[in-house]
Parts: C-alpha cells; sequence; structure tokens
C-alpha cells in the first residue's frame, strides 16, 4: 500500500497465512484475497477486477512481483483502475482452474503467473501469463496491458461484456465436454472390452521417449500416472515392452540432474529431454508420487538402485518438508538468494574439493568439469549405471557403492551451510494424502515399519488438525490453524490412502469412517447430470468444474471413481459401484482419444476390463500372511485380514475359531479357501 519513511505499509494479504499471499504482503498493490469483500467492491464500484494466480515456490511470479507489483507507480495505477486479487492456487485449485482454461483459450497456453481479468461478476475478458515491465517482442509490457484494459473497459463496455459473455460459455462447455456417453459402449459396457485397453496402452507407447525415457520432448514432466498405467498393463497382460519403458524411464530420472544425487528428491519437472537440468523447484506432490511408482515396481521386480532411492526421498522428506506434529510441508522454492538453483549446484573446485584422492573417477562419474554443464556450474548427475561405470575404470561395484555414500556424505554436509531455498509451509490436504499413499506403498513393498509409522503419523496430524464438522476436512493447515473447505482431490486421495492404511491395518472403525467420507463425496461433489464429480462447491465461480484429467495430479474423479468400486466391495452396496461404472462409461471416449491425459481414468478402465480381485484373510494368521502377500504388486487388488473379522460383507461366514482362511474372489465369483500363502498365489495365476 502506501509508504512513508522508506518503510511499506501492509495490505490486506497481511491477515492471511499462505505463504504465497504473505510474500505479497508489503506490495504498493492494494490486493484482496478472494472473497466478497473483493467482489462486491467490484460490483459496487463497477471496477474490472484483475485475479493473479501463483504459488510460493514460482519463480516467475517472484520475477513479476519484483519488476511489477513493487512498482510504485504501477501499483497506483492498478489500484485506481482495478479491484486486485492474490490467489495461491494451492489453495484454490478451483479459481486457478477456471481462469487457466480461460487463459489458454485466449493465447493458446498457460502456467504461472496467471494473471485474468474479469467484469465485476468474475467473467473473465482477457488474460496471460508473465507480463515484462518493458515490452519484449511480440509481448507487451505489464503496464501497457493495464493501460489498454482500463480504457476498453471505461470506452467500450460493450465490447468487454461480449468477449466475457463467449469466453465463459467455452469455458463452461469446455468443463464438460468429456462426459459424453460412446455410442459404442452404452449403459451395458459392451465395449469395455481388453481389445480397448490395447489400443489405449498403444497409443500410450507410441508417446514414449525411447532415447530419454519419460514422454514427449522438453520440458519433460515425470508423468508417473502414465508409467503406472504401462506398469499395471504389463502386470494384466504379461506384456514387457511396456514394463521395460518404466524401468528405463524411472533409471533415467534418478540419475539425472532433475532428481537431486546429494540430497534426495526430485524437482517439478527438467527444461531439457534428457533430465539433466531442473527447473529446481521440489513439490511434496512429485515426490510422493514417484515414492508411490518406485515402491510399485519394486514389488513387481526388485530393484536395489530404485529402492535406494525410495528410501532416500523419504528421508528428504522427513528432513526437509515434515511438519513437527506429523503432517507434511508443500514445497521448496527454486531460487535461493534470488539465483535459481544456486543451492544445489557446484563449481568445479567445490567438487574436487570434496572428492579427495579419487578425483578423476568422481568427476567422470557426476559429470562434472570445469566449464560445467550449465551456466558455468555443474549440475551433478549420473549418464550410466553403476555397474557399468565400474565396468569400465575397473572398480569392484560394492566398493563404488561405498565410496559414493561416502562422497555424497561429505557433498551433503559441504552444501548444507548454504543459504537454503524457502520453504512453503502450508500442509495440503491432498499433497499429504499422496504421501500417505506413497509411504503405505513402500511400506508394504519393502516390509519397512517406519514407513508404515510415517504415514500413521500423517495421518494422525490430518484428523487432530485438519477435520471439520459433520465428518468433513478443511484443504490447508497453516498458521496454526486450518482453514478453506476441501475439494474434490482432497477428499478424493485421503479416501484411497484411508483405503489403502485398511489393507494394512483393518478396522471397522476405519472402514465405517471411508463409507461416510464417500457419501459426503456424493453428497457435495456429485453431478448427476454429468455423471461425474465437480471439483468446488463454491457459489461464486462463474462455472461449474470438473476435475477431469490429469495434470502434475491425478485426476480427482478417476480415483474416486476407484474408490467407489472398493467401498462397494467393502460394503455389499452396489449403488457405489453403479455410481463408478456410470462415470467410466462417460469418460471412456476422452481415454481413447486421449489416454496421456487421462492416464489415472485408463489405470482404472484396466481394472474394470481385467477385473478387480479380492483377498480376505481370517483367523490369528492374519497379519502375518497380509504382510506377506503386500510385499507382491498386485494391481486392482484390495487385500485385508482380521483375526476375528466384523460384520462387512467380506467377512461373513468366513471367520472360524483358531482357523486362519485365505478367500480370493473375483467379479463377484469366489475360489475355494486354502491356508497357505502359496496356494493363493496358484490360484491367482
Amino acid at each position: 500500500m502506501s509508504q512513508a519513511n522508506g518503510e511499506r505499509y501492509p495490505n490486506r494479504l497481511i491477515t492471511t497465512t499462505s505463504p504465497y499471499l504473505l510474500q505479497h504482503a508489503y506490495n504498493p498493490v492494494d490486493w484482496f484475497p478472494w472473497g466478497p469483500d473483493a467482489l462486491e467492491k467490484a460490483k459496487r464500484e463497477d471496477k474490472p477486477i484483475l485475479v493473479s494466480i501463483g504459488y510460493s515456490t514460482c519463480h516467475w511470479c517472484h520475477v513479476m512481483e519484483r519488476e511489477s507489483f513493487e512498482d510504485d507507480a504501477v501499483a497506483s495505477f492498478m489500484n485506481h483502475h482495478f479491484v486486485n486479487i492474490k490467489v495461491d492456487r494451492e489453495e484454490r485449485p478451483d479459481i486457478d482452474q477456471l481462469y487457466m482454461d480461460a487463459v489458454q483459450m485466449i493465447s493458446g497456453s498457460g502456467g504461472w503467473p496467471l494473471n485474468c481479468f474479469l467484469t465485476p461478476d468474475g467473467r473473465p475478458f482477457y488474460g496471460g501469463t508473465y507480463f515484462p515491465p518493458q515490452a519484449m517482442g511480440n509481448r507487451p509490457s505489464w503496464s501497457q496491458v493495464l493501460q489498454h484494459l482500463a480504457n476498453l473497459y471505461r470506452e467500450k463496455r460493450d465490447v468487454v461484456e461480449s468477449q466475457a459473455d463467449r469466453l465463459i460459455q467455452a469455458v463452461r462447455d469446455h468443463q464438460t465436454r468429456h462426459f459424453q456417453m460412446d455410442p459404442q459402449i452404452g449403459s451395458d459396457r459392451s465395449g469395455m472390452d481388453k481389445r480397448v485397453m490395447d489400443q489405449i496402452y498403444d497409443q500410450v507407447m507410441d508417446d514414449r521417449d525411447q532415447r530419454f525415457g519419460g514422454f514427449g520432448p522438453a520440458p519433460k514432466f515425470p508423468r508417473t500416472m502414465s508409467l503406472e498405467f504401462l506398469l499395471s498393463y504389463a502386470a494384466y497382460t504379461g506384456t514387457r515392452d511396456g514394463a521395460d519403458h518404466v524401468l528405463f524411464s524411472l533409471e533415467q530420472m534418478v540419475r539425472g540432474g532433475i532428481y537431486d544425487q546429494v540430497g534426495g528428491g526430485m524437482a517439478r519437472y527438467a527444461t531439457d529431454a534428457s533430465w539433466l537440468v531442473p527447473h529446481f523447484e521440489k513439490m511434496l506432490y512429485d515426490n510422493a508420487l514417484l515414492v508411490d511408482v518406485i515402491s510399485k515396481w519394486c514389488a513387481y521386480r526388485k530393484n536395489a538402485e530404485l529402492e535406494q532411492v525410495v528410501r532416500d526421498t523419504i528421508q528428504w522428506a522427513d528432513r526437509e518438508c515434515s511438519h513437527p506434529s506429523g503432517g507434511f510441508y508443500s514445497a521448496l522454492d527454486a531460487d535461493s538468494e534470488g539465483v535459481e538453483g544456486k543451492f544445489y549446484v557446484w563449481s568445479y573446485e567445490e567438487f574436487i574439493s570434496a572428492a579427495s584422492e579419487h578425483t578423476n573417477l568422481w568427476l567422470d562419474y557426476m559429470d562434472v568439469s570445469r566449464e560445467g554443464n550449465w551456466e558455468g556450474m555443474n549440475i551433478l548427475h549420473r549418464r550410466s549405471d553403476d555397474p557399468a561405470f565400474a565396468q569400465k575404470h575397473q572398480v569392484d561395484l560394492d566398493w563404488l557403492r561405498t565410496e559414493w555414500r561416502a562422497l555424497r556424505s561429505r557433498l551433503f554436509d559441504i552444501r548444507a551451510p548454504r543459504i537454503r531455498p524457502a520453504l512453503d509451509d502450508k500442509v495440503v490436504l491432498s499433497w499429504n494424502a499422496l504421501m500417505i499413499d506413497a509411504l503405505i506403498s513402500a511400506y508394504k513393498s519393502f516390509d519397512e515399519p517406519a514407513f508404515r509409522l510415517r504415514a500413521e503419523q500423517a495421518l494422525h496430524f490430518i484428523s487432530r488438525h485438519m477435520a471439520a464438522e459433520e465428518n468433513a476436512y478443511y484443504r490447508v493447515y497453516a498458521g496454526g490453524r486450518a482453514y478453506q473447505p476441501a475439494f474434490l482431490e482432497d477428499y478424493a486421495f485421503l479416501i484411497r490412502a484411508k483405503l489403502n492404511y485398511l489393507q494394512i491395518n483393518y478396522s471397522a472403525d476405519g472402514r465405517k469412517e471411508v463409507q461416510r467420507l464417500a457419501d459426503l463425496v456424493l453428497d457435495r461433489f456429485y453431478d448427476p447430470e454429468q455423471g461425474a464429480f465437480r471439483t468446488s462447491s463454491d457459489p461464486s465461480l462463474q462455472s461449474t468444474l470438473f476435475d477431469t484429467y490429469d495434470s502434475a495430479l491425478p485426476s480427482g474423479n478417476a480415483v474416486m471413481a476407484e474408490n467407489l468400486e472398493v467401498v462397494s466391495i467393502l460394503t455389499g452396496d452396489e449403488r457405489y459401484a453403479r455410481t463408478a461404472e456410470e462415470l467410466r462409461s462417460r469418460i471412456l471416449s476422452s481415454v481413447k482419444r486421449f489416454p496421456s491425459s487421462f492416464a489415472q481414468h485408463a489405470l482404472g478402465l484396466l481394472t474394470s476390463v481385467y477385473g478387480r480381485k479380492e483377498i480376505v484373510i481370517t483367523g490369528p494368521e492374519a497379519s502375518a500372511m497380509i504382510q506377506e502377500i503386500q510385499t507382491k504388486y498386485l494391481p486392482g487388488t484390495f487385500v485385508v485380514g482380521s483375526e476375528h473379522g466384523d460384520d462387512s460383507p467380506l467377512f461373513q461366514d468366513r471367520t472360524f475359531p483358531g482357523k486362519t482362511y485365505l478367500y480370493l474372489c473375483r467379479d463377484h465369483a469366489c475360489q475355494r479357501p486354502v491356508t497357505t500363502v502359496r496356494e493363493l498365489e496358484e490360484q491367482l495365476l
């Protein structure tokens, strides 16, 4: 706001708890948080609204703030002509989704910072991403954009209104376009078969990068949902090519610069095709999804290198992203001291001072040179696997790995005193649920009790600090309080995490809780006209929103469909399964056309086509047998065990004093009960 004696006064954002909003609390811009105060002011004063959306670890958000939002003259113009709203996209993914759609329709691309201009009632009429302080090429300056739109709104209001009407209708149509029943499928699902899944698999494989792993050109995102689809398809069909690409992709990523070779943890994406140069911010959700898919790979086929990545990444999350009470923080910034990646890169001299007597070996191992591989500095990465490197240098493989661990420890200690990237210390429900899921997957694959304990601590944090009234939850915990009613993705991921926890620690109370949560989601988010779940229930938004396809996160609708199938099994209530099948029937046409964007839906369709399996174990040896079974990769299989059972249909007539039995069912048909895990494995073949 205003300034006196060189000292800035805070704006309205000072009362918020979002780290991103607080970063802007001393801008001279008269920022509002999203809410009735700003919206009512715009209507009362008949001013256009600027909604500026970003997140705390966004590099270009910081750049635009320094260049424009901290400029007094620019801020004065914004304050006079607009009602200015700052939004943390991680707090309000629904607002981000709405206006990102609009900006992508206007410009053909999107990203953050996202700047969208609205009519006083919230309809978008113009938008873009980063605007520089001076015009560059075809990109106008921020001041030029502001002046043009202020004049347009004042002098050609009819043009603004017409554009806003067309754009909001386009957004509304865009949100519902995927929920059209495929005429080849219909309500009987007759066309949802293995042939369709083969076609989807072929399309995903066509998009793979056979040279560097992953999918598509630069920038390269991990796309772990597509990797898991290929892994699951391999498990169902025995096809090797997809599984081979999963392994190749994971190896390329974790040996690349996108993965922190010293401290563990993966950056958000790589700016190049070969995974060398990351955008250095580290997000909790990316690392959760990485741990999850690698843990599942290691259950499918053991791999010591990838197992170590799981352990290191969990250790990174524990060390750098853990709330003292058990939750997980959101992210680490890309920048430190205002320079992207400065904390993570190495000069030649720094590296050789740590490398000690085997300098040439380690220079080759981490591809370090005097000229560097990025802006005169070195991003540490490995160009080959350890066995090949050991053979090349004629050293013992075990010696190489032992010596690397020692050097890695020295590098970690040398790096530790550097000025660290900023931490976004809010706890987001959906991202924590993903991390809980990942920890449970790691516990299953590696039988590591510490992973289960860490998942339980995070679950306890959510129950203690983020629960609201009537079985509901808040999305965000920051500044010592929980706020913002949870969205579809929060509930979908939390239900999935709780269902997976039931598989390692079954209880009747846990079963009843997931059913209550499923009922809440059906009541608050289900749209029977579309046969799908809305993202948000906020009535102030100008369009109904649907979390349809995968972004950096799995689709909330896809995960919710999977949840409902399992809740139906647990409760015996077919209503849940019918809702899931309705959604899948409606979305199938889009999955077939764009499988890489709908990989989580494709994963659910695989289970639907090949049949979900249930394994129930009852009796005194149930816990030990559950632990043994869980180390195997069994996609589409729900496993529960209990010594005494309860009133769930899964346990009816299946509990006998002193006897342990294992029951396998699929597609409403059951095999004969057996008494050993080996016999069960034979039934699974």
